[in-house]
């Protein structure tokens, strides 16, 4: 079996979502569901304590509770699935990093509680986009789908590079429309393209995966990109950093645009070299 596709869980609504996403995810590869928590003591503060915790039982043992029946659901909806739980005492960062050394995608809610509150702002965010070993998909609430087709942000960097081998595997395993965005204009047909080099030689080897490429004139490269995703209903794959017009995209206002705005699933991509 491949390695696993890990999702943290805290038992909030987004966290939910994230599991539903990521067994979703390993069910289409084949590949082992890891629940992970990060355990702390201040997560049974009430109200910081998922509203599903058996407050009666002890702390660990009421969230190792918590973890199973989240695990029993998961495979109550798919009962071919391989799922495992983790409890690991530690912060959310740390336990998310350390998880996604030997995992294949890393799923987390857009917002948590406990131990994952705040996952996905300010420092921690910064961390866990620019730290994770593997793949990181933010999943935002109970509404998530997957998507009819997949957003890339492209701009000829390796970091889009690596997004963009992320997404065309991605859209040979859905079957879905493969959009590529540049932001602003578009390319000259007499000046070299690194983009166009790099789509041909990925669709050489992802010959069955439709793509079409867009030029889109917003504000932000963040905005190109959500509003293109709003208006295919689509899930968004970008690289950890670009370059030109994708610069900084996972640093600063731009990345947190996209955790806070987009309605979608966001994976962020880490360069090979990462």
């Amino acid at each position: 079996m491949s390695t696993p596709v890990v999702v943290g869980y805290d038992g909030s609504p987004a966290a939910d979502a994230a599991v539903r996403y990521g067994a979703r995810q390993a069910a289409r590869r084949g590949s082992e569901l890891r629940i992970v928590h990060a355990f702390g003591w201040y997560v049974l503060l009430a109200p910081m304590y998922p509203p599903t915790l058996n407050v009666d039982l002890g702390p660990r043992e009421a969230l190792l509770d918590m973890l199973a029946r989240t695990a029993s659901r998961v495979h109550n909806e798919f009962p071919d699935l391989t799922v495992t739980t983790r409890l690991v005492d530690g912060s959310p960062a740390a336990v998310l990093i350390d998880a996604s050394r030997e995992a294949q995608l890393l799923v987390v809610g857009h917002r948590g509680i406990g131990g994952f509150a705040g996952l996905l702002a300010g420092s921690t965010a910064t961390q866990l986009a620019g730290h994770a070993h593997c793949p990181v998909t933010v999943v935002r609430d109970a509404k998530t789908t997957d998507g009819a087709a997949i957003v890339l942000g492209m701009d000829g960097s390796p970091h889009a590079l690596a997004a963009a081998e992320i997404a065309f595997a991605e859209a040979g395993r859905q079957d879905a429309e493969l959009v590529v965005i540049s932001h602003g204009r578009k390319p000259s047909e007499t000046e070299p393209d690194p983009v166009t080099a790099q789509l041909d030689e990925l669709a050489g080897r992802y010959a069955d995966v439709k793509y079409r490429r867009e030029a889109v004139d917003a504000p932000t490269a963040a905005a190109a990109l959500i509003d293109t995703a709003n208006r295919l209903g689509a899930a968004i794959v970008v690289g950890t950093r670009g370059h030109g017009e994708l610069r900084g995209l996972i640093t600063g206002s731009t990345s947190r645009a996209l955790v806070d705005h987009a309605g979608c699933p966001v994976t962020i991509v880490p360069s090979p070299a990462a």
